[in-house]
């Protein structure tokens, strides 16, 4: 009988045999008192034996609101548990954080193992599935790496627990395994590997209950669903450790081969496989052939290990997950220095491209977040695919592209300010042109130019540090300029010819004068022979032999040298070509330095003069003369002329440029020796220490402008010493 009938009998029969009862005593002239007893017993005698019957459920049927689960056992384990590998490294702390979080709540609690592909977020899964199982909670196993394993997952989920029908779509199914786990009175884990969407796994994530899920991810957007514990590569002792007891022995190449391979326990555990052979290789031997073969081929998945990809693959699914933008954007980063790539480089319009990779754990962020990183085997793989796809000069186009916006931008008086990105783009250029000569087969005319702009990068990173007169960094990177500009261009390309002089610049700046005036000599004869005796390029080598003369101290032979080229350079060139203006300021210290101050001091009045009618009154370089002519007033033997003209020129030069430019600098230089010239000793010890002070904090204490501060330093102090 259906339970609604049986209540409407278990409710009607008492009230009318109530009724009936009533109006048999009020016939019969009872009490109201007697009527009253007669009336409740007529009800309740009959009523109370119905209202049981009618609350029993009928056989074969749950009582309400029990879980349809209930009545059949829960299965210890849904899914493929993956055993323990060889060698299992537990990271006991990273476990401990997982067991804290887990015991710290007695309601639902979700954790996620965020980090990049292969630093073993799976195993360390595992081997939780695996503590719980012995402690007899159930485990759910799932596979969240495409909508189709994440559905087949919990489909296979909901029928071992009895909860899915035929006609149930997925969405009820993920429904009915929620709400089970939200009912379920005691604990239960849920491990779901590899998840890659938050907004496809949130619908089965439970609210309440004593369920816990862990993720592994390498998507740090989890963050919203769950508490990230982040997993990183094996420390060097956990490295070095799992080595040890996978291969056996004590290699001694442990320690390289684990740094070479970024301590990724994925990479390890492949080379770990081939290490124990047969036959049985050396770290040396691995190490050989790592540098010769693409890690596609050499960190394979091999037959029989534990792990569903290889190192390559693992990282390009991941570079698969991106947008084009962060896409392209690794590309750059992967060519360029493994020390990281500043984010003033990228600019701000990386950040969406940057936070794309940084959420796929494919780039990692230094502690202040102004430094991007690529590990070493996440450049591998993208360097070796962009080979086989021969997009990897495209990609070295992109990064020099970059760094050419760098450098060019610098203007000479801001190159003090721009110190620390001119030596980043170095380093980056350095790489660049690193991977440039590791494709010397790659003749096509696109790595052509990118190599063209890789060197065109380096070259202005050299000119840069001459003006700064940090000939000693200069040098190499101009070296190799050159080289590379005889390799693509041709010895008598002006391309390579202008690398030649910005090379005997850096050797004149070096304190290697003669080594420069050599180098100045072959490109003057060059460009004579190229470009004709009386071409700006020809004339302005000429001039700068002579002056290599002057800086190294043959200033006598080099006056007449440059009278000559200038008076040349007056007839061939107009009189206010810049080169003839540069060779009048050579021609004009030149004879302040040959013992003919008198003669210097006019050639720098009429230069001023010039450049006074030519320039903006408070154009630098004018500065820059005036404070020559200062110099050549206490050659003169004008010292208080030269004191009164030098703290006039450092006020102006502190007020245009900044107190810590170089030209500041060096003009002060100047006046803590007009300071000694004239007897004020005090002055010019003060200037001396804190001219060096400041050279040393923006040039650094190995640049020549510092070292020859602080010799004047030290020789003022032994002289006062002495006096």
């Amino acid at each position: 009988m259906p339970r609604w009938l049986k209540v409407v009998i278990a409710a009607l029969l008492p009230s009318v045999a109530g009724v009936l009862a009533w109006w048999i005593c009020v016939a019969h002239e009872l009490g109201l008192d007697t009527t009253g007893i007669v009336v409740g017993l007529v009800v309740l005698l009959p009523g109370t034996p119905l209202a049981i019957w009618a609350g029993q459920a009928e056989p074969g049927t749950s009582p309400p609101h029990a879980p349809e689960s209930d009545s059949r056992p829960v299965p210890a384990v849904i899914g493929d548990v993956p055993r323990e590998p060889k060698a299992f490294q537990p990271r006991s702390d990273l476990s401990e954080r997982v067991d804290k979080m887990f015991s710290a709540r007695h309601m639902a609690v979700v954790c996620a193992l965020v980090g990049g592909r292969g630093v073993g977020k799976t195993h360390l899964a595992a081997a939780y599935a695996r503590r719980c199982i012995e402690q007899g909670v159930p485990v759910a196993w799932l596979h969240a790496e495409t909508v189709e394993q994440l559905h087949g997952s919990v489909d296979q989920m909901a029928a071992e627990l009895g909860l899915r029908s035929d006609l149930d779509d997925s969405a009820t199914v993920t429904r009915k395994v929620r709400v089970w786990l939200q009912e379920r009175r005691e604990p239960y884990l849920v491990m779901v590997d590899n998840a890659t969407d938050p907004d496809l796994l949130a619908p089965l994530l439970p609210s309440h209950g004593r369920t816990r899920v862990l993720i592994t991810t390498n998507d740090h957007s989890f963050e919203r669903l769950a508490t990230l514990v982040p997993v990183e590569q094996f420390t060097e002792a956990e490295a070095v450790g799992y080595l040890r007891t996978r291969v056996g022995g004590d290699d001694g190449g442990f320690r390289s081969l684990a740094e070479e391979l970024d301590r990724l326990p994925l990479a390890l555990g492949i080379a770990a496989a081939t290490l124990v052979g047969p036959p049985r290789l050396s770290c040396a031997s691995y190490l050989r052939r790592l540098h010769a073969t693409p890690i596609e081929v050499l960190l394979a998945r091999p037959r029989g290990e534990p792990y569903p990809t290889g190192v390559a693959q693992a990282i390009m699914l991941s570079v698969g997950q991106t947008g084009p933008a962060a896409a392209h954007l690794l590309g750059e980063l992967s060519v360029l220095s493994t020390s990281g790539v500043g984010f003033d480089l990228l600019g701000p319009q990386a950040e969406t491209a940057l936070a794309e990779l940084g959420a796929r754990s494919l780039v990692t962020f230094s502690r202040s977040d102004t430094t991007a990183f690529v590990h070493r085997l996440v450049r591998r793989a993208v360097h070796d695919q962009a080979k086989r796809d021969r997009t990897l000069s495209e990609m070295i186009e992109a990064a020099a592209q970059r760094l050419c916006v760098a450098v060019e931008d610098v203007t000479d008086q801001d190159t003090w300010r721009k110190f620390p990105t001119i030596m980043a783009v170095a380093e980056h250029a350095t790489t660049l042109w690193e991977t440039v000569e590791q494709v010397p087969d790659d003749e096509s005319a696109q790595m052509r130019t990118s190599a063209q702009l890789v060197l065109r990068v380096r070259h202005d990173v050299a000119s840069h540090l001459v003006y700064l007169n940090d000939g000693a960094r200069a040098i190499p990177i101009a070296e190799a300029v050159v080289r590379g500009r005889e390799q693509l261009l041709g010895a008598e390309h002006p391309d390579t010819l202008t690398a030649r002089h910005t090379l005997a610049h850096a050797f004149e700046y070096a304190g290697q004068a003669m080594e420069a005036a050599g180098l100045y000599q072959r490109v003057a004869a060059e460009r004579s022979r190229i470009l004709g005796d009386d071409h700006p390029d020809t004339l302005w080598s000429r001039a700068s032999v002579a002056f290599s003369y002057t800086m190294a101290g043959r200033a006598s032979e080099a006056v007449p040298l440059l009278d000559r080229i200038v008076a040349d350079q007056e007839r061939a060139l107009e009189p206010d070509h810049p080169t003839l203006i540069a060779a009048r300021y050579f021609q004009a210290y030149t004879n302040v330095e040959g013992g003919r101050p008198g003669r210097g001091i006019r050639l720098f009045q009429q230069l001023i003069a010039d450049h006074e009618r030519l320039f903006d009154r408070d154009y630098p370089d004018t500065w820059v003369v005036r404070g020559q002519l200062a110099r050549a007033y206490k050659v003169a033997g004008r010292a208080d002329e030269a004191v009164q003209l030098y703290e006039h020129v450092a006020g102006q030069q502190a007020r245009l440029l900044g107190a810590d430019h170089p030209d500041t600098l060096i003009t002060r230089h100047g006046l803590a020796a007009a300071y000694e010239a004239v007897g004020r000793t005090t002055d010019a010890l003060a200037e001396y220490a804190w001219v060096v002070n400041r050279f040393e904090a923006v040039m650094g204490t190995e640049q020549t402008l510092t070292k020859t501060a602080r010799d004047d330093l030290e020789r003022a102090h032994r002289n006062l010493r002495q006096g």
